[in-house]
């Protein structure tokens, strides 16, 4: 099991990773993965309880630029379900399901 950090500590670590990411399947992986959902997770304000209450902040602020970068990691991470076609598996068999009617 990954030892629990404080949510600066992780992005710290996450940092370090994020340029060249561990093999996957390493344990290296598996802990760049724990801590970079955590960071993700952190940066995130909960709902307020009372819709008219102000919203709460992040436990963690990032700059949205180092966010898209950590989304993007993660998203890489993730891998696709549709292999080399991120928009599904209709432009794989040749349909448009972006609801345009080819003529």
């Amino acid at each position: 099991m990954i030892e629990q950090v404080d949510d600066d500590t992780a992005l710290e670590e996450v940092l370090q990773f994020l340029e060249r990411p561990p093999a996957p399947g390493t344990p290296e992986d598996s802990w760049f993965g724990q801590r970079l959902r955590q960071v993700l997770a952190a940066s995130l304000a909960d709902e307020p309880e009372d819709e008219d209450a102000p919203a709460p902040e992040p436990n963690l602020a990032l700059d949205p630029g180092l966010r898209d970068r950590l989304e993007a990691a993660a998203k890489r991470r993730s891998g696709n379900p549709f292999g080399e076609h991120p928009d599904g598996i209709g432009p794989t068999l040749g349909m448009d399901l972006g609801g345009g009617h080819k003529q």
